[in-house]
């Protein structure tokens, strides 16, 4: 792990120490860079062994598309990139980072790292202890200045509320969240849509409200929806390319 800053991390920093132990194995970039960005994606028990290789799958081709390459060109000072898995509370795994993408063959060789790593968990999902996870993975990479991002790629409809109180943390730190949530026609707190209702917008709420609501904070911040995980690589995509720009 990156030895962590030797100044205080100031109160927003201080409360997500408390939540999270840290990742271990992240090395941080070699100097300041345009973007550092964490990947965070829910791998609980909602997704099957289908849905997460088309997860995968979506990782390796975002990061092999022409346009996604292009736009990481465009950041002279390069874009520091972590993949983190995350499940229920204590099951978060860092599996590919810092990665320092700048062109082509580093964009491409991280996304095929990502998609050949073996699944970490598939336990629960505890949306606000990821969040606070990869919060410290940032603080931790020491970036000081640099745009600091975390993508949070989920299907989970909710989690009591927890999440938002870490959110406002996190964005009180700098830090800002955007999120792919994968929408599969789901209604938070009911059952699933009348046959024949294709909609994500089925009822008087969605997942993509949630996400508005409880998970996405800072700067910009936005939401992309995937109508299920087989659009889920060109959601992915969409995010990247608002976020490199």
């Amino acid at each position: 792990m990156v030895p962590p800053r030797g100044e205080a991390m100031g109160k927003a920093g201080v409360l997500l120490a408390g939540l999270v132990a840290g990742l271990v194995g992240a090395a941080g970039p070699a100097k300041a860079v345009d973007l550092a960005l964490v990947l965070l994606t829910d791998v609980s028990r909602s997704m099957d062994d289908a849905d997460y290789a088309l997860v995968k799958e979506g990782y390796r081709a975002a990061f092999a598309d022409p346009e996604v390459i292009a736009a990481l060109a465009g950041n002279p000072g390069g874009v520091a990139v972590a993949y983190v898995e995350f499940s229920g509370r204590g099951e978060v795994a860092l599996i590919q980072g810092w990665d320092l993408l700048r062109d082509a063959a580093s964009a491409q060789a991280f996304g095929a790292a990502v998609a050949a790593a073996p699944r970490s968990a598939a336990g629960n999902t505890a949306l606000g202890a990821g969040i606070a996870s990869a919060a410290r993975l940032l603080q931790d990479g020491n970036f000081g200045a640099t745009r600091q991002v975390i993508d949070v790629a989920s299907d989970e409809t909710g989690d009591g509320g927890r999440s938002a109180q870490v959110r406002d943390q996190v964005v009180a730190a700098g830090i800002t969240i955007n999120a792919i949530p994968v929408v599969r026609n789901q209604l938070v707190g009911a059952g699933a849509a009348p046959q024949g209702v294709t909609t994500a917008r089925w009822g008087s709420g969605s997942i993509a409200d949630f996400y508005e609501r409880e998970i996405i904070g800072g700067p910009g911040a936005f939401v992309i929806e995937a109508s299920d995980y087989g659009a889920f690589g060109a959601a992915l995509k969409r995010k990247l390319l608002l976020e490199l720009i």
